[in-house]
């Protein structure tokens, strides 16, 4: 039995998707951020806003341009100032740093809430423009032209998303990046599945493609209607992600003969699977500007890259070998 029987396939990655659904249909996580619920915190944003924000115009007039433009209310401003008032507690009696709506309190750079993280979201965008490296070097023959380019504007998009939301973390901002990071996601599964089962075989990959996106449509309609639960998502991302890797790390030793490109791929599915570890294993941010997410935003930038260079060779390798039976039978 291999990896690549088209007629196998089918049953097998339908079963992935099902097994998906069913997943984040029953499970319900929650992260729980004891900063914001804190005695402390509240008491400290009403004392604030009875004493700063009853003067709006003054506030406005008093507020940097920048500032502005990023819509910092003063009720936020209260909520910035309170948090580190309420971090200050905790430290002073010996107890953990707090989370405030899900996130580590960080140091706001020029209205920048999470600026190392939006500056490493910036360099994930653009690595993604690594695209037209695989169009200088790849004819739009080979097989995976259009998944590739997809896939970059894709990247590019997300990776926007999410430097706006590490910029100015708002509902809209959130959803944005949830939403689009999921697609993502999702949308590197289906790669992996046009990889494995042809980009000729329409019906399959429309068979495919139809349940990842009423997987995306549940996952999207659970965050945006029933519970924005930070868990859930993480957890729905990360087997996803899972499913991805595991996929790519057993098509590329399948061909660990053919393809001498195999190790590219490899490694860039085990850094992102070890970079993931961080995001799991979250902890309060150095200087408080380096969190787990900030360093795994940095750490995905060159993998980036080295899977475009994977794509790449992998092009020119089926551009090579298109016509022989052997490439015929493996694709």
């Amino acid at each position: 039995m291999t990896l690549v029987n088209h007629v196998s396939s089918v049953p097998f990655f339908m079963c992935i998707i099902f097994t998906l659904i069913v997943f984040t249909t029953f499970v319900d996580f929650s992260l729980a951020s004891n900063g914001d619920r804190s005695y402390i915190f509240g008491k400290c944003v009403q004392g604030c806003s009875g004493a700063n924000c009853s003067n709006l115009t003054e506030f406005v007039l008093s507020q940097p341009a920048y500032m502005k433009f990023l819509q910092w209310s003063c009720q936020d401003e209260c909520k910035y100032q309170c948090m580190w008032t309420t971090v200050d507690a905790y430290q002073r009696d010996r107890s953990e740093v707090p989370q405030f709506y899900g996130k580590w309190p960080f140091v706001r750079y020029a209205g920048v809430q999470e600026p190392a993280s939006m500056i490493f979201s910036l360099m994930n965008a653009l690595s993604h423009l690594a695209i037209f490296y695989y169009r200088a070097k790849v004819p739009s023959s080979a097989s995976m032209y259009r998944v590739w380019h997809l896939m970059a504007l894709i990247g590019i998009v997300t990776w926007l998303c999410a430097s706006v939301f590490h910029t100015r973390d708002t509902p809209t901002t959130e959803k944005m990046d949830y939403f689009s990071a999921f697609g993502l996601v999702l949308f590197n599964l289906f790669s992996l599945i046009c990889r494995v089962a042809g980009t000729s075989h329409i019906k399959v990959l429309l068979l495919v493609g139809s349940a990842l996106v009423g997987l995306y449509s549940y996952h999207i309609y659970y965050l945006a209607f029933i519970h924005f639960d930070y868990g859930y998502n993480m957890i729905v991302n990360v087997a996803v992600g899972a499913v991805n890797a595991v996929g790519w790390v057993v098509w590329c030793f399948y061909h660990l003969k053919q393809k001498p490109h195999w190790w590219k791929g490899v490694l860039v599915m085990l850094g992102l699977n070890a970079l993931l570890l961080l995001e799991l294993g979250d902890f309060p941010p150095l200087l408080w500007t380096f969190d787990a997410h900030a360093i795994w935003h940095a750490g995905t930038v060159p993998l980036n890259l080295l899977w475009y260079s994977f794509i790449t060779d992998d092009a020119l390798h089926e551009v090579k070998v298109r016509g022989m039976p052997e490439f015929k039978k493996m694709l």
